[in-house]
């Protein structure tokens, strides 16, 4: 699962619904999804934005496609509104807070999905997750999710995220290409291309091929980890500006990156750590420098969630709206249903 392509869309107008309708379609192109399903794309879109529209402050329409073809889009909402009261309600046809509409949004965006899922808080604002195409049938061991925009005045992406398994190997990569547009987003292609290809190289020796794949671009930041879901370890490494935090209940380990670039040649030869053990339930979260400090304790019971939602989460409240950003969460605590 890699990221090829992503949306960030202000949604504050019923005029902007138009447009997320469009992103939503150029997203399931892209990520070579059947015709059926690139149409419930752009019902998604249709729907969330329209409840953005209604309910929302500062409601915002993350759109990120995957591949390899065919692949899967995922959709987010989030916003700063005053949350969903009542949200088993919600989910009912028929079912709105105003009284002026159908209220049919939620239930339908849930039933076209593939994946679903949804967190809201009381006048803390909501996040609404909708994946369409291709997802694990299985429940993995370690769940993975995430977002990316790109810079607020560019359309290619220079950050991006990866998740490659192999056996009981989970390797998860984030990129983030120098700079932003599209030399960085060919840097961003470039690695997530190598990682694709080694699902099973260790964090050491994938940020060392990483380093060669990059030479003859502008570079980037990056990290790996990768866990062994049968053993409960986990090995990380990291190279330039992104921030990684493995929680365990009260207990957070800091994981810190090296400084230098990938692809200049010039970073330090030692800059793994592991392995850490991850045996309890937990979420690995990590995040590129478009983001600003953050803080899981804000979300009671997200571990309980999509690891997607977090992510989103996340990005609603740190988001510094001045370059590409990403945040990614990996997460050992099993789907609950939407509470």
């Amino acid at each position: 699962m890699i990221v090829t392509a992503g949306w960030n869309l202000e949604v504050d107008d019923p005029s902007r619904i138009h447009g997320a309708e469009t992103a939503a379609r150029l997203a399931g192109l892209t990520a070579g999804l059947a015709a059926r399903d690139v149409a419930a794309c752009e019902l998604a879109a249709v729907e969330l934005a329209t409840n953005l529209t209604r309910y929302a402050d500062a409601g915002r329409l993350l759109i990120n496609a995957f591949g390899p073809e065919p692949g899967m889009v995922q959709l987010v909402a989030v916003d700063k509104g005053p949350g969903i009261g009542d949200v088993g309600a919600s989910m009912v046809d028929g079912y709105s807070t105003t009284g002026d509409s159908l209220g049919a949004g939620l239930g339908a965006c849930r039933r076209i999905a593939a994946v679903f899922d949804l967190y809201s808080l009381p006048g803390q604002g909501t996040a609404v997750l909708v994946q369409i195409g291709r997802v694990d049938a299985a429940e993995p061991a370690v769940r993975v999710g995430g977002v990316v925009t790109p810079h607020p005045a560019e359309t290619a992406i220079g950050d991006g995220w990866g998740a490659v398994r192999s056996g009981d190997l989970l390797t998860l990569a984030v990129v983030d290409g120098l700079g932003h547009g599209v030399k960085a987003a060919d840097a961003r292609h470039v690695a997530l291309e190598t990682v694709r290809r080694r699902p099973d190289a260790e964090p050491q020796g994938m940020l060392d091929e990483l380093d060669a794949a990059l030479r003859g671009t502008r570079g980037a930041a990056g990290a790996v980890a990768q866990v062994d879901t049968r053993s409960g370890g986990m090995r990380f490494g990291g190279v330039g500006n992104l921030t990684a935090r493995l929680h365990r209940g009260p207990r957070v380990d800091v994981l810190v990156s090296r400084p230098g670039i990938l692809g200049m040649g010039k970073r330090p030869r030692s800059y793994e750590r592991g392995p850490v053990p991850w045996t309890d339930p937990g979420m690995l979260v990590v995040s590129t420098d478009g983001v600003g400090g953050w803080d899981l304790g804000r979300y009671p019971g997200v571990e309980r969630r999509h690891p997607a939602i977090a992510a989103a989460l996340i990005w609603r409240d740190a988001w510094r709206g001045t370059d590409d950003a990403t945040v990614v969460v990996a997460s050992r605590s099993p789907a609950r249903g939407t509470a």
